[in-house]
């Protein structure tokens, strides 16, 4: 996510309506901006804005502890759904919580109007843009995009040359970045056509307001966001002809940054969540591998860049595509949404031509405005830039994220001369826009209220009909540091609940939200309550499409998410059998003999041949130093591989062992383990299925390690064979499981190991 220029606020210690101090004790102190930023709720006066007095109320009323306490149970509810973003520049890249503020970014109904109309008019004509650069190149032949800019675009793909796509669709799926300029205009800063995200916290953000907010939020009249999956998933079955097509979301993995949105998608539309590794093409089409056998897939929504998407296309070195995926695309058997190439129409040397295509293409004049842009690559305007870069905000047309800027109000000299260096190594590289005083919204700080810069990401659907639909809101981003100039996340930017509110019912002078009658608060607040409790164990089932009724669609199970709930129960029954011997260690309960056998034959990192005493310590400390947090750290890791089919409330449960385990209450942890096993046994009968086979196996292996008597687990286990798919290769391993039975040997338990392993594997 980009940073947007801004300018400090000026952190006047006063009231939000300009009354003197004063403040109660414990009361939440306010500040305002600098007067050239435009303030998101209150007029120059310091009146609240009529769309906004009803947040402005609650302001005033309440005390600081009061909102820092609501901002901490909304870090509380991030942390433990592990909404999360993954930060490329930390040389651990770890993940991070993102910053949340709780107090909302407000929006007319009547000013949204504009925004939505602005969003669609430019989509539609950059989607015609992309159409046309691949097809006719009506508009460079017309002189008004040099051909140059688009061939010279990283993003400009010449296999799409030709190709006929059945919905002459490019970016199904946009965001579009608006600043507020110091008179309230909206402007677009940057588009975004090729993977965007954030729709995620979007719809976390709203989670967080309706519960936290309620009184608030139930009186008043905010548009609803919570319908976006269904959008979404419309607006992807749009972009082909046949009937009920096959969707999947396709995941780089969950190292990406954006790897909590994909597998929350996933769940929302109930489609598989797929890594590349999943999919084969076979005579030009795409199928994705499931226990069931092979699954054709129609719709591929892909989160990951172009150059990755096809390592006999692109990257050869790509380990994260699909071989064979753009042939099955020119064929016309699979959509990519976004289509490959569609980068070129965001790639911000163009940007400065979108007014022009949307004159071309719509014949109208725009209704956003774009913001002033200087192109390096021309010679007056390098001068320009050069001679000022002290006072621009330089980006590389192709960066994103904030990465590769320069500010230049709060850069010093030395990165300023540095970055010259940059401007004139390869001037086509980069484009430099004036700093913008973005707008302000009242945000939390460590010492009350202050303002803090903001931005707004609005989210469009182009349907393939040539219909596009706005969910009204969007992300709004904020600067959390006073006086930064950051609004990313990758940055150190936070993130805000945008209520675009139904100013229409608010009379002149508009003072005030509606008052339901008691009736229909009851009736609204009972709503409320049963919609809170739609999902209520429901579990997760990516289902296959060509069904009349979702009952009727068997669920989709990928091969290498079944691999990990293998895994996911063996882990789960090791971290308790480690347990069971960390207590007969402390009770004593444990002859040396025995104590020599588990070492001996589990691999346990400690010498059998020194004291009972010494032996007994070192085990234990191999296991709360090594063991125990290795397993703790594989069960993490196959709980976040098979997020597209464990459900939410399983997900949070799990969440809860990493933050035990963090804090070195491996004992807390291991209890904590007994709800997960509750829950992952009523997940889907496939799902519990898998991870009961994983915890039987691993109670197998031991059992014949350790040379006792096998007899009994092998019937358990066999049970769980039995729960498998019929008429596939998992027969197979009832024959090896009764010849394990009969004969009790190792011999016949590494071939029924090494069955179980060459099947799951086919899929990784």
């Amino acid at each position: 996510m980009e940073q947007k220029p801004s300018q400090s606020p000026s952190g006047r210690p006063t009231d939000v309506n300009k009354k003197q101090d004063n403040h109660p004790k414990g009361s939440a102190k306010k500040t305002v901006s600098n007067a050239a930023s435009f303030d998101e709720l209150q007029d120059s006066e310091g009146h609240y804005r009529p769309v906004a007095k009803a947040v402005g109320a609650w302001l005033d009323d309440i005390n600081f502890d009061a909102l820092n306490h609501l901002n901490e149970q909304a870090a509380d509810i991030f942390y433990r759904k592990g909404v999360t973003f993954t930060v490329y520049s930390d040389a651990k890249n770890i993940e991070r919580m993102i910053p949340f503020d709780i107090i909302p970014r407000i929006i007319a109904a009547s000013e949204w109007r504009q925004i939505e109309a602005g969003c669609k008019q430019r989509i539609t004509a950059l989607n015609a843009f992309l159409h046309d650069i691949y097809h006719d190149q009506a508009i460079m032949k017309a002189g008004i995009v040099p051909d140059e800019y688009v061939y010279a675009s990283g993003c400009y793909e010449p296999w799409m040359m030709g190709i006929s796509l059945d919905k002459p669709i490019y970016s199904h799926i946009s965001g579009i970045d608006l600043i507020r300029d110091e008179s309230g205009q909206f402007c677009v800063l940057e588009d975004n056509l090729r993977t965007p995200s954030g729709v995620s916290y979007m719809l976390e953000s709203r989670n967080i307001s309706e519960m936290l907010l309620s009184d608030v939020f139930s009186q008043t009249p905010i548009l609803g966001v919570s319908d976006y999956p269904k959008r979404l998933q419309a607006c992807l079955a749009s972009a082909t002809s046949k009937y009920d097509p096959q969707i999947v979301i396709l995941t780089p993995g969950r190292f990406n940054s954006a790897y909590y949105e994909h597998a929350f998608l996933a769940h929302e539309m109930n489609v598989p969540l797929v890594h590349g590794y999943d999919l084969v093409v076979e005579d030009s089409k795409v199928y994705m591998q499931g226990t069931r056998g092979k699954v054709q897939v129609d719709i591929i929504y892909r989160r990951i860049d172009d150059p990755y998407i096809d390592p006999l296309a692109f990257r050869s070195d790509s380990i994260l595509g699909v071989s064979g995926l753009m042939s099955a695309y020119r064929a016309g058997n699979v959509v990519i949404v976004n289509a490959p190439g569609t980068g070129v129409a965001d790639d911000k040397s163009l940007y400065p031509f979108v007014p022009d295509m949307i004159e071309f293409y719509l014949g109208e004049k725009p209704i956003l405005p774009n913001i002033k842009t200087y192109q390096c690559r021309k010679p007056e305007d390098l001068d320009y830039v050069l001679n000022h870069l002290g006072e621009l905000v330089v980006k590389e047309t192709q960066g994103s994220g904030g990465y590769g800027m320069l500010i230049g109000p709060t850069s010093t000299t030395a990165e300023i001369e540095a970055y010259r260096a940059r401007l004139l190594e390869n001037p086509a590289g980069f484009i430099a826009q004036p700093t913008i005083s973005l707008s302000t919204n009242p945000t939390a700080v460590s010492d009350g209220i202050a303002p803090r810069h903001i931005d707004l990401r609005p989210f469009i659907l182009s349907h393939g009909d040539g219909s596009v639909d706005i969910v009204p809101g969007g992300l709004t981003r904020v600067a959390m540091v006073e006086g930064s100039l950051v609004v990313n996340s990758s940055q150190g930017g936070g993130i805000k609940d945008t209520w675009v509110i139904d100013d229409s019912t608010l009379s002149e002078p508009m003072s005030g939200t509606r008052q339901p009658s008691e009736y229909q608060l009851d009736r609204q607040g009972n709503d409320a309550i049963i919609a809170s409790h739609a999902h209520y164990h429901d579990p997760i089932q990516p289902l296959e499409a060509g069904y009349e009724s979702p009952e009727g669609a068997p669920m989709i199970l990928l091969l290498s998410t079944a691999n990990h709930l293998v895994w996911l129960g063996r882990y789960s029954e090791r971290l308790y059998y480690y347990d069971s011997i960390i207590k007969r260690l402390v009770k004593g309960n444990i002859e040396k003999s025995e104590l020599q056998h588990l070492i001996t034959h589990l691999g346990f990192n400690v010498d059998i041949n020194q004291s009972f005493t010494c032996m007994k310590a070192n085990l234990l400390s191999d296991l709360e130093q090594d063991k125990i947090p290795n397993v703790v750290h594989y069960i993490e890791t196959n709980v976040q591989e098979a997020k597209g089919v464990i459900g939410k409330d399983t997900s949070e449960l799990y969440n809860l062992i990493k933050r035990l385990s963090s804090a070195g209450t491996y004992r807390a942890a291991t209890l904590q383990l007994h709800a997960c096993n509750a829950a992952m046994a009523q997940e889907h009968p496939a799902v519990t299925s898998f991870w009961q086979l994983g915890r039987h196996f691993e109670q197998l292996e031991r059992t014949v390690f350790l040379k006792e008597d096998s007899a009994a687990i092998s019937l358990e286990f066999k049970h769980w064979v039995n729960q498998l798919p019929e008429n596939t290769r998992w027969r197979e391993l009832i024959r090896l499981t009764n010849q394990m039975i009969k004969s009790q040997q190792l011999s016949d338990f590494q071939l029924l190991s090494k069955e179980c392993n060459m099947i799951l594997q086919q899929g990784v």
